[in-house]
């Protein structure tokens, strides 16, 4: 009966909800690590994905949304959609080149993290009219897309960043130098001082040259 099917769900939607959502992060953090080709970095970019999928299910229980099939689906799903963020964000850390963490991660946001936000917002933007909804199934997804998609980018673009610049490893070896390391050595035409020479004595040396 379907009263017996809910109550089997019950008992074990528990596990299954550790176990799918522990599995997917494995799945993220191997993926990043074949992407990013660095060790460091794709453990920062998976850990910002858990920090996600913890305070997602921290903001449930304080909004009232329990463990059932619905919100388990939502909840790996998220896994997905939170790794988005941080892995470009990380990934443009490691093209920056140069020793200077801190200017490696400002350049990373400048490069990135207009892109970054713009694809938080209109992914917001498209499941925000399922909010109004009366649907139990509709508006818990959109609950849970919505935190998804803030604290995703909340984290690609707050607390990754912060971590990169403390422990964030060196770049890759084709990695683009920084602007000031691109042409050492060279001075800016505005900067090279012409001498000026006086045109009386240009006149007076050739005058004698011509007489000799």
């Amino acid at each position: 009966s379907a009263q017996f099917i809910a109550i089997e769900g019950f008992k074990i939607i528990g596990s299954e909800l550790y176990r799918n959502v522990g599995l997917a992060i494995a799945c993220v953090g191997v993926i990043v690590l074949i992407t990013v080709a660095n060790a460091i970095t794709a453990f920062l970019i998976t850990a910002n994905v858990a920090f996600c999928i913890v305070e997602i299910l921290g903001f449930m229980f304080a909004l009232g949304i329990v463990i059932d099939s619905v919100s388990v689906i939502n909840v790996v799903l998220a896994v997905g959609l939170s790794v988005d963020y941080s892995a470009h964000i990380g990934h443009c850390f490691m093209v920056k080149g140069g020793t200077n963490n801190d200017a490696r991660v400002t350049e990373t946001l400048a490069d990135m993290g207009s892109s970054v936000f713009n694809g938080a917002l209109s992914t917001f933007l498209a499941v925000a009219v399922l909010l109004l909804s009366k649907s139990y199934v509709f508006k818990t997804l959109a609950i849970q897309f919505a935190l998804t998609v803030i604290l995703g980018v909340v984290h690609g673009l707050i607390l990754l960043p912060v971590l990169l610049s403390l422990f964030g490893p060196k770049p890759f070896a084709s990695a683009e130098l920084p602007p000031d390391m691109k042409n050492p050595g060279t001075e800016s035409i505005e900067s090279i001082e012409i001498p000026k020479t006086n045109k009386n004595s240009v006149t007076t040396q050739h005058m004698q040259s011509l007489q000799d």
